[in-house]
């Protein structure tokens, strides 16, 4: 049984001075930080979901061999983006869990993937959030049983509320320390 990451930067992030995820932290850019993060990981491959300014990110973004999909639909919503990297991992049979992370949000370590991935696997869960000093957050990891409900999603979706309305069982994972960073909008940069 595999498991694939699917990093959603498909929004065009209004406010941003550019392409979102190509803003400089530490100059370098968002997605590039995500995706230095996302080739460590645990996980069996990784696809990036783009949308907004696709051709300009893939020329200035080192994907290290992971898989880039194109969402041509990512102005309908959230569900569009999630929907593309589900679809594709579900043509894998051997696929039965994805970690799903934001291209916003980078510093998500190896070892915290590997705590999300193993609390799905040795629970039998549907799904595994972390729990950031009390706070719910990003990555999640669903199973098979609960991600096939996400195919027919459209528009705005919220993965946390989703997951906590449709999930028979899910796993919190602590962790002793803040959130990593989400840059969702220009306000939110260092």
């Amino acid at each position: 049984m595999s498991t694939v990451a699917i990093v959603l930067a498909a929004d065009s992030g209004p406010g941003f001075p550019g392409p979102k995820y190509l803003t400089p932290i530490h100059n370098v850019p968002l997605l590039q930080h995500v995706v230095n993060d996302a080739v460590t990981w645990p996980v069996d491959d990784v696809f990036v979901v783009l949308g907004a300014d696709a051709e300009q990110v893939i020329d200035a973004v080192d994907f290290k061999n992971l898989t880039i999909v194109i969402d041509p639909e990512w102005s309908e919503g959230a569900a569009s983006p999630l929907r593309a990297g589900l679809d594709l991992a579900s043509r894998n049979r051997s696929t039965r869990r994805c970690v799903i992370a934001r291209g916003d949000q980078p510093g998500i370590d190896a070892d915290s993937i590997g705590a999300l991935v193993d609390a799905v696997v040795d629970a039998e869960a549907d799904a595994a959030v972390p729990k950031y000093r009390y706070s719910v957050g990003w990555p999640v990891v669903l199973e098979f049983s609960i991600w096939e409900h996400l195919l027919g999603s459209e528009g705005s979706v919220d993965i946390l509320d989703f997951v906590t309305s449709h999930a028979s069982s899910v796993e919190e994972v602590w962790f002793d320390h803040l959130a990593p960073a989400t840059y969702t909008t220009a306000e939110d940069l260092p």
